[in-house]
């Protein structure tokens, strides 16, 4: 052998041997279960996400609206960051439009039709309140075919939708805090204790006090007076005195804040309501209000959901505390708004598009296992990996999401809660539901 031909040798083995090395890199890299950037590039994975959300910033429920288009806010800056940091600059995500759904049907119609016509949004957020998302749903952003998350609408109704597979949310389904009430009832008040029930006539109100009702019964309990009342209406003394007719052992109350705070000065009046011996829902645990109201509340408690189910949950209060200016006290609900955008964002990335006819499709692949685990805090490491075509599993700020086949969370945290004056809620107990 020539010494030529003895150099051409070596130099095609030293070829081959890098040529080995990168093929053994990138085979690690790869299970080591994080995409490498140039797989998403070669994939040519971009796509402009328009969202916009509707929210009650006015309402029986702007004790919260406000904070949560904030977390859609947060959510949005977090994506376009991870977008870059993941190399995918010609992607990007907007937020559109924050519409305030006032809590109501009518106007959350008007907002998301806005959001869609006008502003083109091809995600919609919202609204807080069953009664005003329902007709959302139904007469626009299903026939729009456009993706609609609802942070926290939780009437039964809306798992059986007709919705095309377009509508989602992020809270739990009232066909568990029925569970949860009933329980919180037996152990506070007694098996076969008589209650009087109180509701707002709406689509959520009207739900869940069937629902309680028909747990309670169940579990050997009665029912005394049932009351109802229009939220809207401008003195609430009939009904209360209705609600505290007869010789409970006490009550139940389903209503939101804003109403509730015109609501308890006609059961004070009553003079026979006590509400140390009253539960309510998870609107009402809202230290804000209860504090306007003052001592008359003191003592009541009730059920709620529970951000103490989020993998990210406390990672996600304290970046809130340290990050978002000038809001409202944290509730915790934030994070239903927060996971809506972000599995939103992350089917648009697994699918490579704003399509929301395609990003249905992925909403439980990004959402629930298996898959890279991801949270807000390595949201890049995510997006490299759906963007490669990878499965990633979210893990939310409110809870591990992990959509069913109707569009709800798979699992849920609720909390027993009491409220003490002057801004203390204190959690009493949590209850844990599961997915099967």
């Amino acid at each position: 052998m020539t010494k030529g031909r003895r150099a051409g040798s070596s130099r095609t083995a030293a070829a081959l041997a890098v040529a080995l090395a990168s093929a053994l890199a990138a085979i690690a890299f790869t299970t080591a279960g994080t995409a490498a950037p140039v797989s998403a590039n070669k994939r040519a994975c971009a796509f402009q996400l328009r969202i916009g959300d509707v929210l009650p910033f006015t309402g029986d429920l702007a004790a919260y609206g406000a904070n949560l288009d904030r977390a859609v806010k947060q959510a949005v800056v977090l994506q376009n960051a991870a977008l870059k940091k993941a190399g995918l600059r010609t992607s990007s995500v907007t937020l559109v439009g924050s519409e305030d759904g006032q809590t109501q049907a009518s106007a959350s119609v008007e907002a998301a039709t806005k959001l869609i016509k006008v502003n083109k949004a091809n995600v919609v957020i919202g609204e807080m309140a069953s009664g005003a998302t329902i007709p959302m749903a139904q007469s626009v952003t299903i026939p729009n075919n456009v993706l609609l998350v609802s942070p926290t609408s939780s009437a039964p109704q809306i798992s059986v939708l007709k919705d095309k597979g377009l509508v989602f949310r992020a809270y739990p389904s009232d066909a568990l805090q029925s569970k949860v009430l009933a329980g919180a009832a037996l152990a506070k008040f007694g098996k076969g204790a008589k209650l009087n029930v109180g509701a707002r006539n709406d689509a959520f109100g009207k739900a869940l006090q069937a629902l309680f009702v028909s747990e309670w019964k169940r579990l050997g309990g009665t029912v005394g007076a049932s009351a109802s009342w229009n939220p809207e209406q401008a003195n609430f003394d009939t009904d209360a005195g209705k609600l505290v007719d007869g010789d409970p052992a006490g009550w139940v109350i389903i209503d939101f804040p804003d109403t509730f705070e015109k609501f308890a000065p006609s059961l004070v009046r009553s003079g026979k309501w006590s509400a140390d011996k009253t539960l309510g829902i998870e609107a009402l645990r809202n230290a804000e209000t209860l504090d306007k109201i003052g001592d008359p509340v003191k003592g009541l408690s009730g059920s709620a959901g529970s951000a103490a189910g989020g993998p990210a949950g406390k990672a996600f209060a304290a970046y809130w505390k340290k990050t978002v200016k000038g809001a409202k006290p944290y509730t915790g609900f934030e994070g239903t708004a927060f996971d809506a955008a972000m599995t939103a964002f992350l089917a648009a990335v697994r699918t490579c598009s704003a399509s929301p006819a395609k990003m249905k499709a992925a909403m439980r692949a990004v959402s629930g296992p298996p898959g890279l685990k991801v949270t807000f805090q390595n949201l890049a490491a995510g997006v490299k990996a759906a963007a490669a075509g990878r499965d990633v599993n979210y893990e939310g700020a409110f809870s591990p999401v992990d959509f069913d086949k109707n569009g709800d969370i798979g699992s849920a945290v609720y909390e027993i809660w009491r409220y003490d004056g002057a801004g203390k809620i204190v959690t009493l107990r949590t209850i844990t539901f599961r997915g099967t």
